[in-house]
């Protein structure tokens, strides 16, 4: 992976998971909590073109899919 794709999937890991715990009003911890049992961060990481192209509620929806299908 280059620096350049690397950079990119911080920041937008960054972006979704600070628009997530804005929208679901939550802190960090629970954040964390979520992602090690649904590994979201690395879903992010796995796709990060289809993350930069989706606005702010998109990122929120696209993760709340991902969890409810990984239950």
């Amino acid at each position: 992976m280059s620096d350049l794709r690397l950079n990119n999937s911080i920041f937008l890991m960054y972006l979704a998971i600070e628009d997530y715990k804005h929208e679901h009003n939550i802190t960090s911890l629970p954040f964390l909590q979520l992602d090690e049992k649904y590994e979201i961060l690395i879903y992010i990481a796995d796709c990060p073109d289809v993350f930069d192209s989706m606005t702010k509620p998109e990122m929120v929806r696209e993760i709340d899919e991902y969890i409810a299908t990984n239950q």
